[in-house]
């Protein structure tokens, strides 16, 4: 009865372990935000961004993030930064300038889904009045992307 009853935990035990298992994905590459725009003469109305990411190792990522949130304020944030990347997530926080900020990373095969949090969405994480990181960013190339400056272009070596 013993022995049953050891089998049978051991035996759920390692079922749930199975069921929780992530497939690992390498973030290398270049995302581009999946948002509608619209033109009005020169203005572009609606969110722009990009995340460029390269695989230090496994479990840790260089990522330069740039969103622009369109006319007619054209207000934008960025940062540059290295993450922990665990599960396909990756957490970006600010709290020398927002304690309350948390971006976070969560990766798939076609993207990178973005989500904010902080306590005060017109100026949170140190970004331009009102801009807020969300959003789907859709993966356009697998390559190691060269990063550049988000508020320059400069290439970064």
């Amino acid at each position: 009865m013993i022995k049953t009853f050891t089998l049978l935990v051991v035996f759920i035990l390692w079922a749930n372990t199975r069921t929780h298992h992530t497939n690992y994905i390498d973030p290398t590459g270049t995302y581009v935000i999946n948002s509608k725009t619209t033109k009005n003469g020169n203005d572009i109305y609606g969110y722009s961004g990009q995340v460029q990411v390269k695989k230090i190792t496994p479990k840790k990522i260089a990522m330069t993030f740039w969103v622009n949130k369109g006319a007619p304020s054209y207000n934008s944030g960025s940062f540059i930064d290295t993450m922990d990347y665990q599960n396909n997530i990756a957490v970006y926080k600010t709290p020398d300038i927002d304690t309350s900020c948390l971006i976070s990373f969560t990766f798939t095969q076609d993207g990178v889904s973005v989500k904010e949090k902080t306590a005060d969405f017109n100026c949170g994480c140190g970004f331009g009045h009102a801009v807020v990181a969300d959003g789907f960013f859709r993966k356009t190339s697998s390559k190691q992307p060269v990063f550049k400056n988000p508020g320059t272009g400069e290439i970064i070596k």
